[in-house]
């Protein structure tokens, strides 16, 4: 399937902006990482300190991957877990509606690249056109 340019504009654009927004929750998670933490042993979760690390890092790396196009789909699905994970235990002290409609704003966006992919102006691409280009060279000839 052959996407368009104009697509691919807004899937690019699409994909920095919410690459940017999940960087951002990531930086505002870890400078309350006392708060976060204390929101998720309150609600009974074991191993609170470990997996909110944990979850921290997940979301900076693949924040990165989003934002250039690398594995798109695999940064989509870590992105959503994180995005599920940090509505329901960062917010918990405070959740109100603002909180809700943020989550579901990022799922919504974020189950559009785990269809669609990066686009075409992505690393994805590049790697993919690069190997069909190579494929069909025999080496050592």
């Amino acid at each position: 399937m052959q996407k368009s340019k104009s697509l691919s504009l807004v899937l690019f654009v699409q994909r920095t902006l919410l690459s940017l927004a999940f960087a951002f929750l990531a930086c505002g998670e870890t400078l309350h990482l006392k708060a976060f933490v204390q929101n998720a042993i309150d609600l009974g979760l074991p191993y609170a300190y470990p997996l909110c690390i944990g979850i921290l890092i997940l979301t900076f790396i693949a924040s990165i991957m989003l934002f250039i196009g690398f594995k798109t789909r695999l940064a989509t699905i870590a992105n959503i877990i994180a995005t599920l994970f940090s509505g329901f235990f960062f917010f918990a002290g405070d959740f109100n509606r603002v909180n809700i409609v943020g989550v579901l704003l990022a799922l919504a966006l974020l189950f559009g690249f785990l269809i669609l992919g990066g686009g075409q102006f992505s690393l994805d691409n590049y790697l993919q056109n690069l190997k069909e280009n190579t494929s069909d060279r025999i080496p050592f000839r």
